[in-house]
């Protein structure tokens, strides 16, 4: 983007000298803008927050760019499958929705606000993360998202050499019409949002890897390296180094397609590398989730092909000295995730801002680092002083430096800004003064979400004496979002249960359970779930009303939840559960299996009790073997398959009598997954010896050397 010369004069004049290392290393802030809709940091949530957030950087950080991940959360909202089983992503999924474009528009707020700043915004993407398949493990099943051409085209998800499983994350770039369809569509959101470039992420946020080289075997993989060395991957020795470089040939012809589409206007394209392996992408919970692939930088740099290569946090001196060797003599430029420390002179810093934005300091006071450096403030600066200042005086005590009187705090949680607002209300709960609390409680009706959800969070620290009725009226009302509701509510009620404060709060919520309302019903039973339904016949009775009666699934499965945790192993929780396994939405039904044998499997369980529930979640398991016609067929096996290992070796020997049966092709292979393809919440490592050993035991393996 270009600026007038007035245009520039005037933003100079509103922005502060820029200090020596912002000089000599320009900024760029990342937000990873989901997250901080979700989480609850920094807002982003709505027009005012997104320019205050974005004006703070530009003048107080000397911010020149911005990557700014709600692009991809606005293609995922728009190009992807959003499973609505997966209940509370379904639920996060419609908030992001309504942010990012549907309603309130952030996505675009924040590239006017950024240009108008005097800043390039770029759209941060995931070059490697295209969602997955149902059956593959993070925050509960199904996986929540995926690509429609990839879920239409799962020959495009890399495979492993056996053909029996696909990663979670990529579309292998092999196939010359994946390449086209996602840089044609990527090319379209960055040319229509008006982004001044796109930024790839490169790791994927799943549990599908094993091992490093598990995946990479799809068929025009094979056949290439058969045709440059004569060797089948899957079933014979080969050069490892070669087969990666080969992938990474694929990922290079889709940028060399997507620079095509973009350089002609003017947008450009930077990729992240690993920290310490930058011919590598980058890691997801210590596990390189895109696998092995050759980024294969020199021809990047020599092609310009990327404008931009960008060294991913924690960016390490080799690494970096490695792509400025690459790039040299090339347009291709050099970046850092280092939000503080050493570069070399003139290399572009990447940052990480949290929360701090909202103080009012500038960058280098270092606001929530150990180093920080907070001085007093003017007095008068809540009557007198820009947003800023008034920012600053309220942060100053915050950090304990210096006191400000309690009425013009509670003054200022009505300030025409609305994170002064937010920083007013942290302040009363740290101040603790009970005369404060009407203050909280009204703020609970300001305008922006933001501050709605941060006095809920203050109020769990000063409560008032209808502290809880106010926040869940609030939660009930139709400004009650996602994260208000399933984040800051939360906090507020185990905060009060934490310190003995709940009082009447379950009786309170016990009444919501057969409230006319679906949403304060479904709330109610959410919180429960947190912080544990009262046992008392009313909330019994109303729970197995619920999982009979209520029409909203989720209330279902929840009541169920609270059924268990409540009151245990019953004979009419069971019952009940039992019942709920024939519910007739299929996911209610699986999911009230792995009640069922989460309530009976253990070692405790009378033993009569125990064997009945194996037998029933048996028979469920094998509700999912040929000619499933099951809604939940492509993922519920997995999760009531993982409920059969809550019973232990008999859990084991149910699975592995499964797979020796003849007359059931697909339930002996899902029971085979089960036993040795785990799924889950977490990484399950293996080693390409103990894959080979697992497929040895597949239903109706032959012998075969599978590649080294």
């Amino acid at each position: 983007m270009s600026l007038l010369p007035l245009q520039v004069a005037v933003l100079c004049a509103a922005v502060a000298a820029q200090p020596a290392d912002a000089t000599a290393h320009p900024r760029t802030v990342y937000f990873t803008t989901g997250d901080h809709q979700d989480l609850l940091g920094l807002p982003l949530d709505s027009k005012a927050t997104v320019e205050a957030a974005l004006e703070a950087i530009r003048k107080l950080y000397h911010v020149r760019r911005v990557w700014w991940r709600g692009g991809q959360d606005e293609v995922w909202g728009k190009e992807f499958i959003i499973r609505p089983e997966n209940r509370t992503f379904d639920r996060l999924w419609d908030w992001w929705k309504d942010l990012q474009y549907r309603k309130v528009g952030t996505n675009r707020i924040a590239v006017k606000a950024g240009h108008d700043l005097g800043m390039e915004v770029w759209m941060a993407y995931g070059l490697f993360d295209h969602g997955s398949a149902a059956d593959v493990g993070y925050s509960g099943f199904p996986y929540a998202a995926e690509d429609r051409r990839r879920a239409a085209h799962p020959e495009w998800a890399p495979v492993n050499r056996f053909g029996t499983w696909r990663q979670g994350g990529p579309i292998e770039f092999c196939y010359p019409e994946a390449r086209k369809a996602v840089a044609g569509y990527l090319a379209r959101y960055v040319l229509d949002g008006g982004y001044d470039g796109i930024a790839f992420l490169t790791y994927a946020e799943n549990y599908s890897m094993h091992y490093d080289d598990e995946f990479g075997f799809n068929e025009p993989v094979v056949a290439e390296f058969k045709r440059r060395h004569g060797v089948d991957v899957r079933r014979q020795l080969f050069d490892r180094d070669a087969w990666s470089r080969l992938r990474g040939e694929y990922v290079t012809e889709f940028l060399r397609d997507l620079h095509a589409r973009l350089a002609p206007h003017k947008k450009r394209v930077a990729v992240c590398v690993d920290g310490a392996a930058p011919y590598r992408a980058t890691v997801w919970g210590g596990v390189r989730t895109a696998g092995n692939v050759h980024l294969d930088l020199e021809t990047w740099a020599k092609d310009g092909l990327v404008d931009e290569i960008t060294v991913y946090a924690p960016a390490s001196d080799a690494a970096i000295r490695k792509c400025i060797a690459v790039c040299r003599g090339s347009a291709t430029k050099v970046s850092g995730f280092r939000t503080r420390g050493d570069l070399p002179a003139g290399m572009e810093r990447i940052m990480f801002v949290n929360p701090e934005v909202e103080s009012g300091f500038a960058w280098e006071h270092f606001v929530d680092w150990p180093d920080e450096h907070i001085p007093v403030q003017p007095a008068d600066a809540l009557a007198k002083g820009d947003a800023f200042a008034r920012r600053r005086l309220l942060t100053a005590a915050l950090k304990g430096k210096q006191e400000v009187p309690l009425a013009k705090v509670v003054a200022a949680v009505n300030d025409p800004d609305v994170l002064v607002r937010r920083l007013a209300l942290r302040l009363l709960g740290k101040m603790g003064d009970r005369s404060a609390i009407p203050a909280l409680e009204a703020a609970l009706r300001d305008p922006e979400h933001s501050v709605r959800w941060q006095a809920a969070q203050v109020m769990g620290r000063l409560p008032g004496p209808h502290c809880v009725e106010l926040v869940l009226k609030a939660a009930a009302d139709e400004r009650g979002t996602f994260q208000f509701n399933y984040r800051a509510v939360p906090q507020t009620l185990l905060k009060l249960q934490k310190d003995g404060k709940l009082g009447g709060t379950k009786s309170l919520l016990a009444g919501k359970l057969t409230d006319s309302n679906a949403k304060v019903r479904e709330l109610a039973l959410y919180y429960f779930s947190l912080i544990g339904a009262p046992a008392t016949p009313e909330v019994e009775a109303a729970l197995l009303k619920a999982v009979k009666a209520d029409p909203n699934p989720y209330a279902r499965e929840l009541a169920l939840a609270n059924l268990r945790s409540s009151f245990g192993a019953t004979a009419r929780v069971q019952a009940a559960t039992r019942e709920a396994m024939r519910d007739r939405d299929a996911a209610v039904g699986a999911r009230a299996a792995v009640i069922l044998a989460a309530l009976a499997a253990g070692p405790s369980s009378p033993p009569a009790d125990r064997a009945r529930a194996l037998r029933d979640v048996t028979a469920f398991f094998r509700g999912y073997g040929d000619g499933c016609r099951r809604t939940d067929a492509s993922w519920g096996w997995r999760v009531v398959g993982n409920a059969l290992l809550l019973f232990g070796d008999d859990g084991r020997k149910v699975l592995l009598g499964i797979m020796k049966e003849k007359d059931d092709r697909r339930l002996a292979d899902l029971a085979w997954r089960v036993l040795y393809l785990k799924q889950g919440d977490q990484f399950y490592s293996l080693t390409l010896e103990a894959d080979r050993a697992a497929h040895a035991r597949h239903p109706g393996a032959r012998p075969r050397n599978s590649g080294d």
